[in-house]
């Protein structure tokens, strides 16, 4: 039996929602059965319209590259900004853009469960979501897709 992996996306910010997408296409691509299952903020990269305004949050953040007094990140368009620098630097590297790693997704057939939960939580319906979802599931049908293989690995981003 394949190895199957499972990645919770929780998180509805540019810079934490890539590196899920890495993985799971690499997952995929190296033949392993991947699903990614969207719960909270997470549904939103799987929103037609929310995916397009997903940001790169500096509060909090040690990690930007531009070292800035943490104070300073709280002030507007700082969110912008930070959005901004992190797509320039992507494009500039040649990393894929958000909408490229979920095409990628789709056609190594990683399976992007919606959390039913958070669907009901905002009020999103299954049409307010990309295509090639998966029907909205609960924590326990995603959690069966991992567990019927013999090698599971899940990863919570």
């Amino acid at each position: 039996m394949k190895t199957r992996v499972g990645i919770i996306v929780l998180s509805g910010t540019l810079d934490k929602v890539l590196p899920p997408f890495m993985l799971a296409t690499t997952a995929a691509a190296m033949g392993m059965e991947t699903g990614m299952f969207f719960s909270f903020y997470g549904i939103n990269v799987i929103h037609k319209e929310k995916l397009k305004n997903l940001k790169v949050s500096p509060i909090g953040n040690p990690a930007m590259p531009v070292s800035v007094p943490q104070i300073v990140t709280i002030l507007p368009g700082m969110m912008d900004f930070a959005t901004n620098m992190m797509k320039k630097m992507m494009k500039k590297n040649k990393i894929p853009s958000l909408e490229e790693l979920i095409n990628q997704a789709l056609e190594l057939d990683v399976k992007l469960f919606p959390c039913q939960t958070a669907m009901q939580m905002f009020g999103y319906k299954k049409e307010d979501l990309i295509e090639g979802v998966q029907k909205p599931a609960g924590a326990a049908t995603f959690l069966n897709f991992v567990n019927s293989s013999d090698k599971p690995i899940v990863m919570t981003f």
